[in-house]
């Protein structure tokens, strides 16, 4: 038997959906991580389509968080019977989990409540290795672990259930605001962090110090350490930095977390890509995961200080080749600090395998 182990970052615009396969390579077992945006949707369904059968695809669908970027396209996956049906279980935390977290009153924001109702029309086991309760770290902050079919482990590392309970107010304050039905409003738009632009001096872009990231439906994402056959990739979603590091340093002790594939967070920001957060993982490929678009990800301070943090062993990897990642193809600058980067090839994404 051949094993394989990957992670596909496809191309989600400025989002994220991530395709993990690993075990027989004729016959693996399958894990999507987000859909990305709403138009995503159009790329992921025949990748869907080539692998249904008359069982379920896929071992799991995780959902990290209810940003446009990451659920937008779940929303019509779930609303796809075909698509829906090709998952034996769903992780996301509804309205429902931050109860858990925090006793508030009922109402949610709109995308999350159409997640929701999706997942129960279509009766999709929900949570279920979690006792159907949140998907984040026990009560006592440390990581919890799975175990999944085929040998490999997940231990969610992120969110705390106080980062998870942040959420409440603002996913009341989304459908209030909205004054209109659940099934008829529309999220809010997210607010864009100001962006200046800055030369390619990698050491005094990766000094500059950065706000940390504080958006509570960052704060809330699900972040995954996956293993498997000795390998580990891990999943930061839109994590808060300093959360991310808790869950990090519970896990190891408070020495640095080994993995072959360190996915960033918030598509390379600078205010949740922190010297603190990269010096607690030792990482052989980097991946970035964003067109750009909208909110000019990835920053340069975040990009400079992971090159500055892996110099001499680095390997940047971009699903895609845009003005604000085409930068650091430049020849001078990967020989000066001694790391490499590739990108994705248009809407194709790019594949990292670790056999």
């Amino acid at each position: 038997m051949k094993r394989i182990f990957q992670l596909r970052v496809l191309g989600a615009e400025y989002g994220d959906c991530l395709w993990i396969e690993y075990g027989d390579s004729t016959s693996p077992h399958r894990i999507l991580v987000d859909a990305g945006t709403p138009g995503t949707f159009n790329r992921l369904k025949p990748l869907l389509d080539s692998v249904r059968g008359d069982e379920p695809s896929h071992e799991l669908f995780l959902i990290t968080h209810v940003d446009e970027d990451h659920i937008g396209g779940s929303l019509k996956v779930l609303a796809d019977p075909e698509a829906a049906s090709q998952f034996k279980h769903v992780w996301f935390n509804g309205r429902r989990h931050l109860l858990a977290a925090a006793a508030e009153e009922d109402f949610g924001p709109v995308q999350g409540e159409k997640l929701t109702r999706s997942i129960l029309n279509r009766q999709l086991p929900w949570n279920k290795h979690f006792g159907n309760g949140p998907v984040a770290r026990s009560a006592d902050g440390q990581p919890l672990t799975v175990e999944l079919p085929g040998d490999a482990v997940a231990t969610i590392l992120t969110p705390s259930l106080a980062q998870l309970s942040k959420l409440l107010p603002v996913w009341d304050k989304a459908i209030k605001a909205a004054g209109l039905d659940p099934d008829e409003a529309a999220v809010p738009e997210p607010v864009v962090d100001g962006e200046e632009a800055f030369g390619t001096d990698v050491e005094a872009l990766a000094s500059i110090r950065s706000k940390e990231d504080t958006a509570p439906a960052n704060g809330s994402s699900v972040a995954m350490l996956l293993e498997y056959n000795g390998k580990r990739i891990l999943l930061c979603a839109d994590a808060h930095p300093g959360d991310l590091l808790a869950g990090i340093h519970a896990l190891t002790g408070g020495t640095p977390l080994k993995v072959d594939v360190f996915k960033l967070p918030h598509h390379g920001s600078k205010a949740n890509v922190t010297d603190a957060l990269l010096a607690a993982v030792d990482a052989e490929v980097i991946v970035f995961s964003t067109n750009g678009q909208r909110f000019e990800h990835p920053d340069r301070e975040a990009v400079a200080r992971t090159i500055r943090r892996y110099k001499g062993r680095g390997k940047l990897i971009f699903n895609y080749e845009s003005s604000f990642t085409r930068i650091w193809q430049d020849p001078g600058l990967q020989r000066a600090w001694q790391y490499t980067a590739e990108y994705g090839i248009g809407e194709d994404g790019f594949t990292v395998s670790l056999a």
